[in-house]
């Protein structure tokens, strides 16, 4: 039993994103209590910086963790699966296909190395302009440009090597990457804390969580060398760029990555311009929340996410009965997780700021309810898009362009009247009005046309039943 749990990607992950979710109460408070606003604004900017390098990634990363499922699976060429449960191609193998995993990581390596160098020009420029004015109201000015070269370029090296957890995941050595994955979260949270008590600076700070970073980055190049007998030394000899693979690769890559730009860009870019005109405090508040519902968010993607690599591999062998089973399963608790945490974090992070002494306030609890919504409503039809995109099939582009466009021009007309309302409320608009419709409909099709009702009544219906009720109480003010 012992084993079988320590082998589990869904545990794994599980315990992954919640010691990561442990910074939330070791290291936050002490940085709320310790810092100053305008140091709590830039330090979440940065965050927010490096969560955008994937829009950087344009789409790539997706793409080769499911390209390399399928030749790993034995597939003889990369396809579009059927939504109506046929393989296109009818050659398909039982082992892995050696030829084309070699012409999948060559092409991979290249790219990558493209995209690092796009990265490096792009935060040079344009993320430095965004920092002029957070730095300028920083506690240290001096320090906190330090700060910024110091992320920038253990982004960019960490960013190259996500081609080796590309491949990781692709061989659904999700277990093994998550295990480890908890030592190395341990270690960050452990001294990261030792520095906020100890030497308290934005820039201790910074160097401490980027040389876990940087350990990070090496821990999945060694894990690539030693998994499967050095599976991986076999298939990553040094071949030429492959024309014909890069342009299989590229047409469900830059849907993936429109989208990309169109819903993680557009929402974190929110943050970054609500930084140049918010005042300190405000935008402080608006951060902390986005950080939270985020880390809650991520900590409710392990079940279903661990499970993606499996999810191709059965799309691969048309074994739709276990494919459905297992999406409704990794569905179901992905729902309670995010469920449990919204609400016990609208219970429990008034009266926390008030024992730790925090120096920012928590945002408006009409505005976190919207976010909460807004944010369950992106993870309901996320899912949905995730079970589509195991065809190869990728509609990302279409998906979050319209929600994008929606969320821009709601936030554009509504600010004028509702101030930072216009935010959740422009979010929900663009998921409800479009998004999580739209992906469901092909996610059902793609699941031998199943409908809303045949799905959800186990699935997502009891939660959305306890939001609603939860979000009644709390507006009557009940609690």
């Amino acid at each position: 039993m012992l084993k079988k749990a320590w082998n589990s990607p869904t545990l794994m992950t599980w315990m992954s994103y919640s010691t990561k979710a442990l910074s939330l109460f070791g290291v936050l408070p002490l940085i709320l209590k310790q810092f100053s606003a305008a140091d709590i604004v830039l330090y979440y900017l940065f965050s927010t910086i490096v969560f955008l390098q994937s829009v950087a990634d344009f789409g790539f990363r997706q793409t080769f963790t499911r390209i390399i499922s399928y030749a790993f699976g034995g597939a003889k060429d990369i396809a579009v699966f059927s939504t109506t449960n046929t393989y296109k191609n009818s050659e398909q193998g039982t082992q892995p296909n050696v030829p084309l995993m070699g012409d999948i990581i060559s092409t991979m390596k290249y790219i990558y190395l493209v995209l690092t160098a796009i990265l490096f020009v792009a935060m040079t420029v344009f993320g430095t302009l965004s920092m002029i004015k957070p730095v300028a109201d920083a506690s240290n000015a001096n320090q906190a440009w330090y700060c910024w070269v110091i992320i920038l370029i253990v982004s960019c090296f960490n960013f190259y090597t996500k081609s080796y957890l590309n491949f990781l995941e692709g061989l659904n050595q999700i277990a093994l990457v998550r295990r480890i994955e908890t030592l190395t979260s341990i270690g960050s949270i452990l001294s990261s804390m030792a520095v906020l008590y100890f030497a308290p600076t934005l820039l201790n700070l910074i160097i401490v969580s980027q040389f876990w970073v940087l350990i990070v980055s090496i821990r999945d190049w060694y894990l690539c060398t030693i998994i499967n007998d050095g599976f991986y030394k076999k298939v990553s000899k040094r071949l030429p760029f492959n024309k014909v693979i890069f342009k299989k690769i590229w047409h469900p890559a830059w849907r993936s990555g429109i989208g990309g730009l169109m819903s993680a860009g557009v929402t974190n870019l929110t943050s970054i311009v609500y930084a140049q005109f918010g005042n300190t405090a405000s935008v402080a508040s608006y951060l902390l929340a986005i950080r939270i519902i985020t880390q809650i968010k991520e900590v409710s993607m392990a079940p279903f996410y661990s499970k993606l690599p499996v999810l191709a591999i059965y799309r691969v062998n048309n074994d739709m009965v276990s494919l459905k089973a297992a999406i409704k399963r990794g569905m179901r608790l992905s729902h309670a997780v995010f469920i449990i945490g919204f609400i016990a974090t609208s219970l429990l992070i008034g009266p926390l700021l008030r024992v730790i002494g925090s120096k920012t306030a928590f945002l408006d609890m009409n505005i976190w309810g919207l976010l909460g919504w807004a944010f369950y409503a992106q993870r309901f039809g996320a899912m949905h898009l995730q079970v589509y995109l195991t065809t190869n099939h990728v509609i990302t582009h279409i998906a979050d362009t319209v929600s994008g466009f929606l969320y821009i021009v709601a936030v554009y007309f509504l600010s004028k009247y509702i101030g930072v309302y216009a935010i959740p409320v422009g979010m929900l608009i663009g998921y409800l009005g479009f998004y999580s419709w739209y992906t469901t409909k092909f996610s059902y099709r793609s699941l031998n046309n199943t409908n809303f009702w045949q799905f959800e009544r186990t699935v997502s219906v009891p939660f959305v039943a306890i939001l609603i009720v939860f979000s009644a109480l709390a507006f009557f003010k009940i609690f």
